[in-house]
């Protein structure tokens, strides 16, 4: 097998293998490798900050607290600290909830009406070590198929991290009731449970849906509901063979249209690319703006040499007149208002329009491409000029 294929060639691959018969604990372990097979993937690991001993031991005691009192509650959120995610638990009305956090690298919610999940992350990385130790047998038989079917050794490593992901499922389907929702995102809960729904869980869209999406497309049946945060994608996936409960929640709108007094002129929204990232660092250096700032992406741990003041978070359409940004799902939020986007397309890319067509679905956005950052923020210059 080639390192990398198309979507195409790695459906064909799939259905020709079998690869979805492979389960541990039911849970279909080849979801865990289609982002390492896809040409189209873009793998960035996420760093997980180690909490402090009183954090996790705070997390412990209020999760112990929360299974003994699960009852109380209607609805469970496991949520990524991220501003648009978080809006569809603040705009749940039914007063019986909670919400377990899981922390990102810029922490902005700033209420205490949540619990951690440190406790069960650490739960979940002890399961990924020692899973496929503990059932070695099942580990050799799985990797040793796949390497007979082509594949490289490169898919062990995400096929001990599903089966500890597999495992800590069933953990979880143990200890937490079944008579409650579970709303999720990027938290706790892992991607396996789609095709089982052992948690009676609700799946929240967290960015753009293609056709091509290794995530959503081309699986089998999924057996839990699929919250999406917008009509547009609903035909889109049905047409596409997503075999799956889906309801609309336009959390995402409730969060773009909220009333704000901040305004920024221009605003970077990063890309974890080490050519991005040296790019803005470089452009800082010699052009020195006043009026550009930065949003950096989850997963961007880059250490700009930037003054702190330029860093911006949680920015919504409206506070932001010239939006900077590669392939980002962030376009998404600009172009659902009808708004230019403005690419800077660091890698050269030929295709680079073609490749944002998705986001153009019924806007009247107009895409500006550049190559260079410079030349860029020129163009916005003389924009800003013109209509002054």
């Amino acid at each position: 097998m080639k390192c990398k294929m198309t979507f195409e060639e790695l459906v064909n691959f799939e259905n020709k293998n079998n690869v979805w018969d492979i389960k541990f604990l039911e849970y279909p372990l080849w979801i865990h490798c289609r982002e390492s097979l896809v040409s189209t993937g873009m793998l960035v690991d996420r760093k997980v900050k180690v909490p402090s001993i009183i954090n996790m031991l705070k997390s412990f005691f209020q999760t112990i607290m929360f299974l003994f009192q699960q009852k109380n509650y209607d609805k469970v959120f496991f949520l990524m600290e991220r501003a648009e995610l978080l809006e569809i638990y603040n705009i749940e009305k039914n007063n019986k909830k909670i919400l377990f956090l899981n922390p990102e690298q810029e922490k902005f919610y700033d209420k205490e009406d949540y619990i951690s999940s440190d406790f069960f992350n650490l739960l979940r990385f002890v399961s990924r070590k020692v899973a496929f130790r503990i059932f070695k047998k099942r580990y050799h038989k799985t990797v040793n198929y796949l390497n007979k079917i082509g594949c490289t050794q490169e898919i062990h490593k995400y096929i001990q991290v599903a089966m500890g992901d597999a495992l800590f499922l069933k953990f979880l389907s143990l200890v937490l009731s079944s008579k409650n929702d579970k709303i999720y995102t990027g938290s706790v809960i892992p991607i396996g449970e789609k095709f089982i729904n052992r948690l009676n869980s609700f799946e929240v869209q967290h960015g753009v849906i293609y056709a091509q999406h290794i995530g959503y497309i081309g699986l089998p049946k999924i057996k839990n509901t699929l919250l999406l945060y917008s009509t547009r994608y609903e035909e889109m996936m049905k047409n596409n063979g997503y075999f799956g409960k889906i309801e609309i929640n336009e959390y995402k709108k409730d969060f773009f249209e909220k009333n704000s007094t901040r305004y920024f002129p221009i605003v970077i929204y990063t890309q974890p690319a080490l050519l991005m990232q040296e790019g803005i660092n470089e452009f800082f250096k010699i052009i020195q703006p006043t009026n550009c700032y930065i949003q950096k992406h989850p997963k961007d741990y880059f250490d700009y040499d930037i003054e702190k003041k330029y860093f911006v978070s949680a920015t919504i359409p409206s506070e932001v007149a010239y939006p900077i940004m590669y392939t980002s799902s962030i376009i998404e939020n600009f172009t659902l208002y009808h708004r230019n986007c403005y690419i800077y397309n660091f890698l050269n890319s030929k295709t680079i329009k073609k490749d944002l067509e998705i986001y153009m679905l019924g806007t009247n956005s107009v895409i500006i491409v550049k190559n260079n950052l410079n030349n860029l923020y020129l163009y916005i210059q003389k924009e800003i000029i013109s209509v002054m």
